[in-house]
């Protein structure tokens, strides 16, 4: 049953071996050459699948069990809980962004960028925080990296949750409590200002 269709993927949920489960299939895109278009989809692929086994020992994330470079799919528990979205839409537990804070802090200090934080891709389960869709996950250990890791997030807040952004947002630093990752995020947004 399809649940979400981006540009990148679609998203159905099914059984397989008797789990509830998420297959991410990523779409062909037409206006690429076939054989780069291919490459492009399995090479993104196998990463996401590699980031998630990978976070897997840090912070929680779904369960892979299988990914197929030729259908270029991974298959994945699917977490049945709320995105961290919605209940900060309803004004709801809002403190939870405090623990966020503190997770993402986690994946930093390994080296790992998500690359795509939003409260679309935080499913809040029985108190417990799950991080979902790395599809643009990296590694890096520069502080400029995750200073826009954050800022991306930020900016999100800001248009997501307008009416809660100053109250999340402070918490949220509260949280992930990195004065040197702070100071590079208000460098570059200086830096955009004046660009």
């Amino acid at each position: 049953m399809l649940i979400y269709k981006g540009a990148e993927a679609d998203i159905n949920k099914k059984h397989y071996l008797g789990f509830e489960v998420i297959e991410k299939k990523r779409n062909k895109k037409k206006y690429r050459i076939k054989e780069i278009d291919e490459k492009i989809r399995k090479q993104r692929t196998k990463q996401e699948a590699n980031m998630l086994v990978k976070t897997k020992k840090i912070i929680k994330t779904p369960l892979v069990f299988d990914v197929d470079l030729q259908k270029t799919s991974i298959t994945m528990e699917y977490i049945k809980g709320q995105k961290a979205k919605d209940l900060f839409l309803k004004e709801k537990k809002l403190n939870l962004i405090q623990e966020i804070g503190k997770e993402i802090k986690k994946l930093h200090n390994k080296n790992i960028i998500h690359g795509d934080l939003t409260t679309s891709n935080i499913i809040i389960k029985q108190n417990n925080i799950y991080f979902i869709d790395f599809g643009l996950s990296f590694n890096s250990n520069k502080t400029e990296d995750k200073a826009v890791d954050l800022l991306n997030f930020k900016k999100m807040l800001k248009s997501t949750h307008f009416n809660q952004f100053t109250k999340l947002w402070e918490l949220f630093k509260k949280g992930y409590n990195d004065k040197q990752v702070f100071e590079k995020l208000n460098e570059i947004e200086k830096r955009a200002r004046y660009a």
